[in-house]
């Protein structure tokens, strides 16, 4: 079997279903990834809901031959793989530096960093013959400058941004595109209805970050390029 077009989202979240449903929207099969199957499971049902097409998946992503036979598994049965977007991660701070920033790092290393090298270093290779295959990482603005506070998650998100920047290096030269995502924080619907008198100044709506992500699957972009989205900036 060929499908159409076939997005790879990690992480079934308020951000991974809001992007599943955008990539959904622009005619995408989109193979939707969750530790937890239920979750993913849920996500697909409401992809599916809208008619459009979706499938869910329970993976560990950490666990590299489990990735390996889902890649198999989706090329045998698909015929490709176009896009790719990791939205798997985590947060934990500190009051300052300390033996629980070690713990910290020990906990956000795996999800923010490892699951995007087993995940790009899988599928990296098929959307790069892609005809114009395009993989996505959300980052935080906060990585840029750390505190003692939040040391651990920004040097897990820089770490992730290098990562991308040689996934960019393995595309160079061909019409895909690594892609990172910033943002100061996300925004669900939920978080709204639990706090609604809250301003929430700064932060980026996961409709708004599925919707920028969309656009960049689906028109040229830069290799390599930094998409801010609390500036509405665009570097490579």
């Amino acid at each position: 079997m060929t499908a159409g077009r076939v997005a790879i989202v990690a992480g079934a979240g308020g951000a991974g279903e809001a992007a599943a449903l955008a990539l959904a929207a622009e005619s995408f099969h989109v193979v939707i990834l969750d530790s937890r199957l239920e979750s993913a499971q849920a996500a697909a049902d409401t992809v599916t809901a809208g008619g459009r097409s979706a499938e869910a998946h329970g993976i560990d992503l950490l666990d590299v031959t489990a990735v390996v036979a889902l890649h198999d598994d989706v090329v045998a049965r698909l015929g490709r793989a176009d896009v790719v977007v990791h939205l798997v991660g985590g947060w934990r701070g500190s009051p300052g530096l300390g033996l629980t920033s070690v713990d910290n790092w020990n906990a956000l290393h795996p999800p923010v960093v490892g699951t995007l090298a087993s995940l790009t270093a899988v599928f990296g290779p098929t959307v790069k013959s892609a005809e114009a295959g395009r993989i996505f990482m959300v980052t935080s603005t906060a990585a840029a400058t750390p505190t003692a506070g939040n040391i651990a998650y920004a040097a897990a998100k820089r770490a992730a941004e290098a990562w991308m920047e040689g996934v960019a290096d393995y595309f160079r030269g061909t019409a895909s595109a690594s892609v990172t995502v910033a943002v100061k924080a996300l925004l669900t619907d939920r978080m709204v209805a639990a706090d609604p008198e809250k301003s929430w100044p700064g932060y980026t709506h996961v409709r708004d970050l599925a919707s920028a992500i969309a656009h960049a699957a689906t028109t040229p972009i830069d290799n390599g390029t930094r998409l801010d989205l609390t500036t509405g900036t665009a570097s490579a």
